[in-house]
């Protein structure tokens, strides 16, 4: 018994909770925001996608890169590196997960389906195995995988795959480079040890905060836009701008004095930037469907 729960929590942990967590938020903040009624049914089903679908991933992801994680200080303790997981173990319950997922997916409709098979074949195919090791901008097309939780969200309350569904996962995918890349400065040692292409130590740090800030203006430009066409959260457009400015300015500043101490700081920056926006916008949507009193 004891063995069994070790091995549970070792697998749990190769989905990445925290990560899972934060595009679980995506989804169900693009979910809301399509005005469609709280069902609990749906909801559930999303929790399942969530942990299944994202974890899955995730999982699958890692067994694939167990290599490259034992290379890695930071990464070498993780379940299968260390040990604590073989790649038995982790491929018969990513396997699990990731049927389960579509099996779920597909009870809710052909473009929540499209969404989840649009992450596995992103993250795995497009970025593990033919970008990450070969290119510095491997991230940009991992970064279509990250957005995938939120048009899947957007489609399951939408019934459909439309513009301001698109637009939030635009969001979501532009805000990724803040997240990755500042990380990999932080941590350059750890990727050149395992021999692992990334924007901030191939270039210079103009040209990464650059591109960097760029994908900024492209997030904020795509929440105004969702504002724009559904004439709902502009609070949160306004909010969320704050936001990309100021880490625009971090960025901005760190070109001038680079640093491993900025980049993790600017690393910690980016999760409120992109949790603003998934926060804010269904709030803006539950806050306008609440009768005002008539006097």
């Amino acid at each position: 018994m004891a063995a069994l729960t070790s091995k549970t929590l070792a697998f749990i942990e190769l989905t990445k909770p925290r990560q899972a967590a934060l595009l679980m938020l995506t989804m169900y903040g693009a979910y809301i925001a399509t005005g469609a009624p709280l069902d609990p049914l749906m909801l559930a089903k999303l929790a399942i996608l969530g942990f299944t679908a994202i974890g899955g991933v995730t999982a699958l992801n890692m067994y694939f890169d167990y290599d490259l994680d034992s290379m890695m200080r930071r990464t070498s303790r993780r379940p299968l590196p260390s040990g604590r997981l073989s790649l038995g173990e982790s491929l018969f319950g990513v396997t699990l997960m990731l049927v389960l997922a579509v099996f779920v997916a597909s009870t809710v409709n052909e473009y929540v389906l499209f969404a989840i098979l649009a992450g596995l074949y992103f993250d795995i195919i497009g970025y593990t195995e033919l970008t990450k090791r070969f290119t510095a901008l491997n991230i940009v097309v991992g970064s279509i995988a990250g957005s995938m939780p939120a048009l899947g969200g957007w489609a399951a309350g939408a019934g459909a795959i439309t513009l301001p569904g698109i637009l939030l996962a635009l969001v979501v995918y532009a805000w990724q480079p803040l997240h990755v890349w500042f990380l990999a400065y932080f941590l350059e040692e750890d990727y050149r040890r395992a021999n692992v292409p990334m924007a901030p130590f191939i270039y210079n740090a103009r040209v990464f905060s650059a591109l960097t800030i760029a994908h900024l203006a492209i997030m904020a430009l795509s929440v105004w836009l969702f504002a724009y066409i559904t004439s709902r959260g502009y609070v949160a457009a306004l909010i969320s701008t704050v936001f990309i400015l100021l880490a625009s300015i971090r960025v901005a500043y760190f070109v001038g004095s680079p640093s491993k101490a900025e980049a993790l700081r600017i690393f910690k920056f980016a999760t409120p930037t992109l949790a603003i926006v998934f926060v804010l916008v269904p709030l803006e949507v539950l806050a306008s469907e609440i009768p005002l009193p008539s006097w």
